[in-house]
């Protein structure tokens, strides 16, 4: 009998859970899989789980057996024990390969990576850092080997998680010297800089001045207050004043559906697919001051991708090609 289809998925962490649990009532267990299952998921999966209240001895059981029906309704676990979930093969090897990884630097010490290392002794890679090359992607990334950047990162991030306000000292792009004082709520990568941004609200005296975005690479010394911010944060809210619309319509030539649907997967979009043609028409939102980065990330698609609006960016990336096309010339 298969209980699931996918080593680990949803379905076996829900389970796992409920597993954990002395006594639940019905209800628990269906709320439970509303709150962490897909929409679908209480239509079928409480059956597979709550035994039934009344059974003849004949009858074949429709759920798994993972519980039984206490007298005062109420279920418990079959098992002694909370359910193992060793590692496959295919894991342990991807988890080696993202130990390889510089950026895992900032979220894990020198000391706790060799540890890992040590656990996952014999286990190959699935591939190393010198086996990619990245298209369409400055060179000049973050040091994220620089422990001084490692610091800045962590700090930076306890800084968000405790609404702290943070006095940093900022190289500008003109290398201008800046010193302000900020507590940072959102951190963001950027995969076409590789870079990472600090999104902060920074402070004048006492009040708010403005929403502004630090480069961490140009970080030069952060010192805490001590002091915490008491008002809200709503970067859905401000994020929303910063974010622009882009509609595009690409076709399946060289596979560039595909490619464009991976990597735009992290937008929010409105997508519309013809049947027969196999074209997309896709609308998504990014922020202000990525629109060059998406600019530069549409054209590399050439003749696949058609930006149907808005006319004004359709307009910069007519633009951009002519001055290209003059330089070739």
């Amino acid at each position: 009998m298969t209980i699931f289809h996918e080593i680990y998925g949803v379905y076996f962490r829900i389970v796992r859970e409920l597993l954990r649990h002395k006594r639940l009532k019905d209800s628990d267990v269906t709320n439970f899989i509303w709150n962490e299952g897909f929409q679908e998921s209480v239509m079928f999966l409480p059956q597979k789980i709550l035994p039934p209240k009344q059974q003849s001895p004949e009858e074949e059981p429709a759920d798994w057996g993972l519980f039984r029906r206490n007298a005062n309704g109420t279920i418990s676990p079959v098992t002694k024990y909370d359910p193992p979930c060793p590692l496959t093969i295919l894991q342990k090897r991807w988890l080696r390969t993202r130990l390889d990884d510089p950026r895992m630097g900032l979220f894990l010490s020198g000391e706790e990576r060799e540890q890992l290392r040590a656990q996952l002794d014999g286990i190959e890679p699935l591939y190393t850092p010198e086996m990619l090359r990245f298209t369409d992607q400055c060179k000049d990334g973050d040091p994220y080997e620089d422990p001084q950047y490692q610091q800045h990162f962590r700090d930076l991030l306890t800084a968000a998680q405790n609404r702290e306000i943070m006095s940093v000292t900022y190289y500008s792009g003109k290398n201008n010297v800046r010193n302000v004082a900020a507590v940072p709520f959102c951190i963001e990568y950027s995969e076409k800089d590789d870079k990472i941004r600090v999104f902060c609200v920074e402070f004048k005296g006492h009040k708010e001045n403005r929403v502004s975005v630090l480069n961490l690479a140009r970080i030069r010394s952060l010192e805490r207050t001590g002091k915490k911010y008491r008002g809200s944060i709503r970067p859905q809210q401000i994020f929303s004043h910063e974010c622009k619309s882009v509609t595009v319509r690409v076709t399946p030539e060289r596979n560039a559906v595909e490619r464009f649907l991976m990597e735009f997967a992290s937008y929010r979009k409105d997508t519309q697919r013809d049947a027969e043609t196999e074209v997309i028409t896709v609308k998504f939102y990014y922020n202000r001051n990525d629109e060059t980065e998406i600019l530069i990330r549409l054209l590399s698609y050439g003749p696949m991708l058609e930006i149907l609006s808005p006319p004004e960016f359709r307009a910069q990336a007519a633009e951009r090609i002519r001055r290209q096309c003059e330089l070739l010339k």
